[in-house]
């Protein structure tokens, strides 16, 4: 049963962000939205105790975290499926989610439960769970981390690899097989001995395939690439792992691998 007190902000009105509020509505705990333009006066609240999420684009997230004092870094939920600390290094005391719901206009599929680690994810949890939405949370950060490597590599297939040779995920996922596998072997690998955790690919396999049944027509796209593909080139230059899926695949888009170690 959802506290009376219990209140929750979403920062960002997109697919995720609409679908957390949604569950969290139902829960009987509606969720202030937060867009580029309005609320964040209640979202940069000193003196609120709701639970803040952060659903943006990966793109947008550095402009977020910017916005946030180090003091209020235990209020906010962060639900970017990515590597972030790629990008952003240390996140402070924030809770962490994974998303592992595919949302696209009228289309919803959940794969998985969605996970969360941190001070709210308990709250959150129960929340989105009575709104509707599979989720739960783990205390142990090892657990944690392994998962979001496995769903860190999940997005370096179903997205990189179908722009470069212009499939859909069913019919990519059958005709090359040894060349998703390598990727997932070699981003294992690297964001293993990064993340100080053991992730195999074959791990990453299992889940992949466990996943994607009822999204075959997935096209992917070459986005987010230095939260994703970019972030195991640049694991793998850190930890000398050679990543060579990788980079050919990046390379393909424009997109330097080796630019990545030194940014």
């Amino acid at each position: 049963m959802i506290d009376a007190a219990t209140r929750f902000v979403v920062i960002g009105a997109g697919e995720v962000g609409r679908r957390l509020a949604q569950a969290l509505g139902r829960a009987g705990a509606p969720a202030l939205l937060v867009t580029r333009d309005s609320g964040w006066e209640s979202a940069l609240d000193p003196t609120s105790r709701a639970a803040r999420i952060v659903a943006v684009r990966e793109e947008d997230l550095g402009a977020i975290l910017e916005r946030i004092p180090s003091r209020l870094r235990r209020q906010f939920v962060l639900v970017q499926n990515g590597f972030l600390e790629a990008v952003h290094g240390d996140l402070g005391p924030v809770t962490r989610g994974l998303i592992w719901f595919t949302a696209k206009g009228e289309f919803f599929c959940e794969l998985r439960s969605s996970l969360f680690h941190g001070p709210l994810a308990a709250p959150l949890v129960e929340a989105l769970s009575s709104g509707g939405l599979a989720a739960r949370g783990v205390d142990d950060v090892s657990s944690f981390t392994c998962e979001m490597i496995v769903k860190g590599l999940w997005n370096t297939v179903v997205g990189l690899p179908l722009a470069v040779h212009g499939e859909d995920l069913r019919t990519y996922l059958s005709r090359r097989e040894n060349e998703w596998r390598e990727l997932l072997t070699e981003g294992a690998h690297a964001a293993s001995i990064e993340y100080s955790v053991r992730v195999t690919g074959e791990e990453a396999a299992a889940a992949l395939l466990a996943t994607t049944d009822q999204l075959g027509w997935v096209r992917g796209g070459a986005k987010a690439l230095r939260w994703r593909n970019g972030a195991i080139a640049l694991f793998g230059r850190r930890h000398g792992v050679p990543t060579p899926i990788t980079d050919r695949l990046l390379r393909a888009v424009g997109f330097d691998p080796d630019g990545q170690a030194t940014s």
